[in-house]
């Protein structure tokens, strides 16, 4: 079989993944063979263990995407539409990368960032970011972003490329910083730009409906801090970005960094503001119950109204807590920072009876 991702067409994919599972359940060594090596339930199975897996389709479709080289069927998938989709002009599969490279408030797409597909896009078109510095900031090429400075110091708070991205912005939100080998390199280019002059409050507006790439929301702007702090959730560049002067209180990185407590502290630190950002109603979706605790230990407020529905119908973090039955830890921590147990919901109930109802 020929597994170059160059010539898949998930036509033909779809009937290989039939063909597999019909061989399967004809016992078919080969076939048994291939799940061991490519499926991580059978790996290591005798051919009658496998067989009583019991396999289903989706799993040979699994198998087939591994044996491809990716993760998941959803990622192969992805890779098929983006080759599929492409035209043959530079400019759109650039567009396509892109699309894989940012999420949709960013590139204007309906998709998620896909970095993995993104990175066996390239590998296929090692050419597809030469020559233009704004799409070296994606991969953090730090010899790329150095030769542009030289040539024209101007361009670090310039937006450009085809996304019309500044420069340090476009580092900061790159996916690929949850990839081991990019993540290096990323912070080495937000490092260069910052002591070259970049501005650490850039930003742009988001792309996502009723907005567009041709014509941004105005009404949500996104921050670099954002992408570092509430995107890719990466404390060393929110570190790095808040002591070269980013603004904690950008009206998103407080809220979208509670996923991971070490961005949230440092925003905290450096001044980040609580009230009115609905954080604490947020740290209440979470099964970890830290975030919760440095908001409180911030100042933050265990009464807080919550500002948009349906959270305004519970009317405090803790009524909204037992609603979530989210853990003694968190109701012990709301009211040891002084909430109010006799809060009703609009129906009546106080805390006590809505604990007892969920």
């Amino acid at each position: 079989m020929n597994r170059s991702p160059d010539r898949l067409n998930f036509d033909h994919l779809k009937k290989q993944a039939k063909d597999l599972i019909r061989l399967y359940r004809n016992r078919d060594a080969a076939a048994i063979a291939r799940f061991r090596l490519a499926l991580p339930a059978a790996a290591r199975l005798t051919d009658g263990e496998i067989s009583a897996l019991g396999l289903h389709l989706h799993d040979a479709q699994s198998c087939l995407a591994r044996e491809h080289g990716f993760k998941s069927r959803a990622d192969l998938k992805r890779y098929v539409e983006v080759q599929t989709d492409s035209q043959p002009e530079r400019a759109a599969r650039v567009l396509s990368w892109l699309g894989l490279i940012y999420p949709g408030e960013v590139s204007g797409t309906v998709n998620r960032a896909n970095p993995r597909v993104a990175l066996r896009m390239i590998a296929g078109s090692p050419d597809l970011v030469a020559g233009d510095p704004y799409l070296s900031c994606a991969i953090g090429d730090e010899n790329a972003l150095r030769q542009a400075t030289k040539a024209d110091p101007a361009w670090l708070n310039r937006p450009g490329g085809p996304l019309q991205l500044p420069p340090l912005f476009a580092v900061v939100h790159s996916s690929l910083l949850s990839v081991t080998e990019f993540r290096e390199r990323l912070h080495r280019s937000a490092q260069f730009l910052i002591s070259a002059g970049a501005d650490a409050n850039q930003r742009i507006y988001s792309r996502w409906s009723p907005g567009s790439l041709a014509s941004p929301d105005e009404r949500y702007p996104l921050s670099a801090l954002y992408g570092a702090a509430g995107a890719n959730h990466d404390p060393a560049l929110t570190k790095l970005l808040l002591e070269a002067g980013a603004d904690p209180n950008d009206g998103e990185s407080l809220y979208h960094s509670l996923e991971n407590p070490d961005c949230t502290r440092l925003l905290l630190e450096h001044g980040a503001r609580i009230a009115q950002t609905n954080a604490i109603y947020r740290a209440l979706d979470l099964d970890n119950a830290a975030p919760l605790k440095l908001l409180l230990e911030h100042g933050g407020d265990p009464n807080e109204p919550a500002r948009n529905p349906p959270l305004t119908d519970w009317r405090s973090p803790l009524l909204w807590a037992i609603r979530r039955r989210r853990s003694r830890e968190h109701v012990e921590a709301l009211l040891e920072a002084g909430a109010d147990p006799l809060k009703m919901t609009p129906t009546g109930l106080n805390a006590y009876a809505l604990a007892l109802q969920f």
